[in-house]
């Protein structure tokens, strides 16, 4: 009997690899294979959860708003992930508006919003509306949902050996079972220039970042700072925000790290207190919870999404940085299209762009710089 030859195995069962799932799997044979025993070990499901169109420039702003009816109104008709809360962001140097329907906000109104928050040397100060939380966990369930409800397989605790293209398929090995597929999509995250290194590519720059995230107790008034807006430093020297009963703080540190299952060093949080205090003039008696998260960046810190032209039938969905949460639905259906060769109305209405139009995300491009001597 001929075994079974899958239109595409996505290595990677985090953000991107179930993003991509779920725009692909109606059109396209999948099988997921994620190397950790539960799905979201690492970056996905060490997110905060923020939704910020104006973080990360025009187009992953494009890409977040593209998200935002997913958010609103997900499959299956489960709650909304996203939850209103307003930003402010502050800085100690005058600073332009982080986004065209931001408003400037005056000392009197940001005590208003946040009393916890110094205004002494504060420069600007911006409201961002149409902005929250989202539900990082639900989303990743979300789509992993969707990609196995349309047909995806998925498979995980599974360290695949890849064998090579025998000039039909790719051929891969689990335990003594062997796979074929058409496509190999690599969306090992982290881990993504590595895999490429097994197929005997070239690394493609990928940089993961150590980000470390603290959680203590909210200073008085209680009711109101919980009720408040995140806080985020245009500088990107911290954000803090209502995290259920809790208030979250990052001193939003990007130390370079191997693909690892980031721990949270005693220095970084103690930056978190120190940055908070500065912010704020509080010094929290305890921390209650700290973890770390890996993000990883390609060079122009953009997604990497696309072809390899140096291998047959291998594509790249990596490099979603500090963005996938709010970006992961669009970014998925426009990894689908480029896979596809095609163009659907959910991506050509992503800011006026169709999918042959995102060149900073052309993978040929990146392979030439990565690559030139």
């Amino acid at each position: 009997m001929t075994s079974t030859v899958y239109g595409a195995i996505i290595l990677g069962g985090g953000l991107a690899g179930a993003a991509l799932a779920a725009a692909l799997s109606p059109r396209v044979s999948l099988l997921i294979l994620e190397r950790e025993a539960h799905l979201g070990h690492h970056a996905s499901g060490r997110s905060t959860g923020m939704f910020i169109p104006s973080y990360g420039g025009p187009i992953i702003a494009a890409l977040a708003e593209a998200s935002r009816p997913y958010f609103e109104a997900p499959p299956g008709e489960v709650a909304p992930l996203l939850t209103p809360r307003d930003v402010l962001h502050v800085s100690r140097r005058p600073s332009a508006a982080p986004s065209a329907t931001a408003l400037p906000v005056s000392p009197a109104a940001i005590h208003i919003l946040s009393p916890m928050l110094k205004t002494q040397g504060l420069r600007s100060a911006w409201l961002e509306t149409g902005t929250g939380e989202l539900d990082a966990v639900g989303l990743h369930q979300s789509l992993i949902a969707t990609a196995v409800r349309q047909g995806a397989g998925l498979r995980q605790g599974v360290r695949p050996q890849i064998l090579g293209h025998d000039g039909a398929v790719w051929r891969l090995r689990i335990e003594d079972k062997e796979l074929r597929c058409s496509a190999l999509v690599n969306a090992t995250g982290a881990w993504a220039d590595e895999t490429a290194a097994t197929l005997g590519l070239s690394p493609l720059g990928l940089t993961a970042y150590r980000r470390t995230v603290v959680l203590v107790d909210p200073p008085e008034p209680r009711p109101q700072v919980l009720a408040g807006p995140i806080i985020k430093d245009l500088g990107d020297r911290f954000y803090f925000r209502p995290y259920g009963q809790n208030l979250l703080v990052s001193p939003c540190d990007e130390t370079p790290s191997p693909p690892t299952d980031a721990q949270p060093e005693t220095g970084d949080v103690a930056l978190a207190v120190a940055r908070l205090k500065q912010a704020t003039g509080y010094q929290p008696q305890q921390i209650k919870h700290r973890w770390a998260g890996l993000r990883s960046f390609a060079p122009d810190r953009l997604p990497v999404i696309g072809w390899d032209f140096r291998a047959p039938d291998l594509f790249w969905f990596a490099g979603l940085g500090g963005y996938g949460v709010q970006t992961a639905p669009a970014a998925g259906r426009l990894a689908a299209d480029l896979f596809l060769g095609t163009e659907t109305p959910a991506t050509s209405g992503i800011s006026g762009h169709n999918p042959q139009q995102f060149s900073p995300m052309r993978l040929a491009e990146r392979i030439l710089r990565a690559t030139k001597v």
